[in-house]
Parts: structure tokens; C-alpha cells; sequence
């Protein structure tokens, strides 16, 4: 058994594989921080409003895609296209991004590799990191630092020094 090709594209849903994401079209607020992570479950919003917490007791302005439209989610089929550029917009309009890895997050993953592509400085955020625990190469390798929980991210902000964790690379 074999599986249907994908439709043609109609006129109105062309394809451009050379298409490149438009910047903003409109002025935007700008932000020091693009707090990046998932927000699905109560540990993964604690852990963000934990990171939210430093970053902004020490005088940074975050972008939070996690209190975009989300109500819009259920009822309204424009969502996910408004969601993303939303938060591409966001990432235009900050400095930085920081991303929470709590978990594998797709999103989060996009996010990261979207601001690398962009030469944006990326920054890791990894609760609780040990030597025996994993970061997949690719995010790695496109972060500045992985910044061990709450207490390391604040020194970091308040010095400027930082001693990375250890953790393996897969």
C-alpha cells in the first residue's frame, strides 16, 4: 500500500521553498529577553515563571509567548498562523532569546534554531542540569550558556561570569 501524494497547491496556497520569513511589518516593543519554553503542564509553568522571575527582578524586558491568545486557540481556525507570527515577531523584537528545556518542547526547539539562523545570542536555561544528563548537540552547540536554575541565571546577570554545567551532548 502506498501513501497519497499531497495535493497540488491551488493558486491561493502556492508554494516557495526559496520564501524567507517577512520581517515585522509594524513597529513592535522592544525586549531584552525572548522567554522561550513550554507552558502545558503546572512543573513546566513553574520552571518558566521561575526563570520570568530572575530575568525580570533584574531589570529585563521579556517577550512571554506564553500569554499570547492562547484563548483564541479553541475557537478561532486563525490561531496557529496568528500564534506563530506573534511570537516571530517577538523573537524580531528582542535582543535575546532565552529557552527553558525542561522538557524536548518542539516549539522551543523551533525558537532556538529560528534566532541561531537570525545570529541572535541564545541562551539555555536547565533546572537542576547534571553531569549524567543530555542536551541534543544541535541546541547545545547553538546556545551561548546553559544556565543550571535560578540561582546561576542571577549571578550570571549580576556579574557577567559564568561557569557552564556539565552535561553530554548527544
Amino acid at each position: 500500500m502506498t501513501a497519497a501524494a499531497a495535493p497540488v497547491p491551488t493558486n491561493d496556497q502556492t508554494f516557495d521553498a526559496q520564501a524567507k520569513p517577512q520581517e515585522p511589518h509594524e513597529p513592535h516593543e522592544h525586549y531584552d529577553f525572548y522567554a522561550a519554553g513550554p507552558f502545558f503542564n503546572d512543573e513546566e509553568i513553574h520552571s518558566m515563571e521561575r526563570l520570568e522571575a530572575v530575568l525580570e527582578s533584574h531589570g529585563r524586558k521579556l517577550f512571554k509567548p506564553r500569554f499570547g491568545e492562547a484563548d483564541k486557540r479553541e475557537h478561532d481556525a486563525a490561531w496557529p498562523r496568528f500564534c506563530f507570527e506573534q511570537d516571530i515577531d517577538g523573537i524580531h523584537d528582542s535582543d535575546a532569546v532565552i529557552a527553558n528545556l525542561i522538557d524536548g518542547d518542539t516549539g522551543t526547539m523551533f525558537e532556538i534554531g529560528y534566532a541561531y539562523s537570525r545570529g541572535m545570542p541564545v541562551y539555555a536555561y536547565y533546572e537542576g542540569v547534571k553531569p549524567a544528563d543530555t542536551i541534543n548537540l544541535m541546541i547545545a552547540q547553538s546556545v551561548s550558556a546553559v544556565f543550571a536554575g535560578p540561582d546561576d541565571l542571577a549571578h550570571w546577570l549580576e556579574t557577567g561570569e559564568h561557569t557552564q554545567p556539565e552535561f553530554k551532548q548527544f
